[in-house]
């Protein structure tokens, strides 16, 4: 059962976006056609069997999406993960890790043009792409504005 500042697991929250952002920008980014900075090597293993691996070199557009999908999604999941009715010494703790989260999609958005730009991404992509960090930075900043005046009194 959820208890005043936890979201039902059925609620659309900003933590199921970038869930569902991450799991996107995993299986776009992992198609070499699309994204050619990512290498497969196709590895042997024993006799008969091999297995191909994705390399993502840093510091390549691909690398950075991944790395920024993930930041956003985690930083929201530890927010979220914060019980302020247990751990009220936690409340600037789970703000800052909103207001991270915030911008971190700032800085995707940043990125996904570049990766338009240097992929040669078709518009409706950017923009599926685009919209779907629009709406986990809207609900997160909704979500860090309730939190805010909600616990006031244990930010100050």
């Amino acid at each position: 059962m959820a208890t005043e500042n936890q979201h039902k697991p059925n609620d659309f929250t900003p933590l199921v976006a970038a869930l569902n952002h991450l799991e996107y920008v995993l299986l776009i980014t992992d198609n070499p056609k699309n994204f050619p900075d990512c290498a497969r090597t196709e590895v042997k293993i024993g006799d008969k069997s091999t297995a191909v691996l994705a390399v993502y070199h840093q510091d390549t557009p691909t690398s950075n999406v991944r790395k920024y999908a993930h930041d956003i999604y985690q930083n929201i999941f530890i927010a979220n993960s914060i019980n302020l009715n247990r751990q009220p010494y936690r409340a600037k703790e789970r703000i800052k890790r909103q207001e991270k989260a915030i911008s971190l999609c700032d800085e995707m958005l940043a990125e996904i043009y570049v990766c338009r730009r240097h992929f040669h991404l078709s518009t409706k992509r950017i923009k599926h792409w685009g919209r779907m960090v629009v709406e986990i930075k809207r609900s997160t900043v909704g979500w860090n504005e309730s939190d805010k005046d909600r616990y006031k009194h244990l930010l100050s």
